[in-house]
């Protein structure tokens, strides 16, 4: 790979890493970056690839809000432990087929999320009034749904849980993207194994990007930490707006 595209591959991940731990959808930057740079490879493997880069960003950041926030423990280990063996078949599915059609599905329910977001100016300012769903069944349902289009296909993952975690289980948005974050590390490790085991994974690429996705993501996570929920629902929108152009323009243009 010539020198150009590395440094451009590193400079994509650091922002997939600030990405990762905001409001999700790094891989929304840095797959498309790896099939950019290295147009010869398996797009399985490519997705191996970018977990294994984003796993140590998520554990970084999921550190920093362990330490400054108070995550929603509940919700998080039952969506967490949902997710992972959900990750893994998804995984499995695609070394075996191509994660590529799972595109219109991803678009679909993408655009109907940013509409909902857009129209409620106080999308997530502040928790729900009704009471917080941090057990039951709804924590479990969504960790194995996006568990298995983590392991599967990925682009936007981290984002959907944020508006998921804030329409059904009644979070702000800080507490719904700092349980986002755990909940994919969660998925993002399972994926990760299965990819490594399948072969499916440029290992030394993967660890070089990994130390660039790091930076990123503790400058993401003190972000959080600064800018508050406000803040917060900007980046959001944006990223919606951004996952929804690129999604689309994949679909139609191929």
């Amino acid at each position: 790979m010539p020198l150009r595209d590395e440094l451009l591959l590193y400079a994509t991940t650091f922002v997939a890493g600030l990405l990762n731990a905001t409001v999700g959808s790094g891989g929304l930057l840095q797959v498309p970056m790896l099939m950019l740079v290295l147009p010869g490879e398996h797009l399985a493997t490519l997705l191996g690839t970018a977990k294994l880069a984003g796993l140590p960003g998520l554990g970084a950041g999921t550190a920093t809000f362990a330490r400054r926030l108070k995550p929603a423990w509940p919700l998080i280990v039952r969506a967490g432990l949902a997710e992972m063996p959900c990750a893994v078949a998804g995984a499995h599915l695609a070394t075996r087929l191509d994660p590529a059609f799972a595109r219109p599905m991803a678009l679909t329910i993408i655009v109907v999320m940013s509409a909902f977001v857009l129209f409620q100016p106080d999308f997530g300012e502040t928790a729900s009034s009704r009471p917080l769903r941090l057990r039951g069944w709804t924590p479990w349902a969504i960790g194995a749904v996006i568990g298995l289009y983590e392991g599967f296909f990925g682009s936007g993952s981290g984002t959907i849980l944020i508006v998921l975690f804030v329409v059904v289980n009644g979070l702000d948005l800080i507490g719904a993207a700092v349980a986002s974050a755990f909940v994919t590390l969660a998925g993002v490790l399972a994926a990760a194994l299965t990819y490594l085991a399948a072969g499916s994974v440029l290992v030394p690429l993967g660890l070089r990007m990994a130390i660039f996705n790091v930076a990123g993501a503790l400058v993401g996570a003190h972000f959080i930490t600064l800018k508050g929920s406000r803040g917060l629902r900007r980046l959001l929108i944006a990223m919606l707006i951004l996952l929804v152009a690129r999604l689309a323009w994949d679909q139609f243009t191929r």
